[in-house]
């Protein structure tokens, strides 16, 4: 299944629902997409510092790196942050019918968050 990386940044939806009862085949299936989500996100991860190290400074600190929008090298940032946020991956998962998920209660806003990942 292919996904832009936009729906998988912060989606904490897909968390609430490895907690959630489910029946075995849907469990095992959401195991798979988070698993293969994880190994996007990590490299993603890996991305996005790669992109703070190149345009950001430290924080004050020194602990961190960080970009703001008045910096120089804001715009560079953030085009080449959109692009890589906007990247389709290949994701090992397969639709979950919403059938499968009427025993599980989620509110309105976590199923739109999962949109990419339910089929009617």
């Amino acid at each position: 299944m292919k996904v832009k990386l936009a729906f998988l940044v912060q989606n904490e939806a897909l968390n609430k629902l490895v907690d959630k009862p489910m029946d075995a085949l849907t469990s095992f299936r959401i195991g798979k997409t988070v698993a293969s989500v994880q190994s996007e996100l990590e490299a993603f991860e890996k991305t996005r510092q790669s992109l703070l190290e190149k345009y950001g400074t430290k924080t004050a600190d020194g602990e961190a790196l960080e970009i703001k929008p008045e910096h120089k090298n804001w715009k560079h940032f953030v085009k080449e942050y959109e692009e890589l946020i906007n990247e389709e991956v290949e994701l090992d998962a397969k639709k979950i019918k919403i059938s499968a998920l009427k025993e599980v209660k989620m509110s309105a806003k976590d199923l739109i968050a999962l949109d990419w990942l339910i089929e009617e």
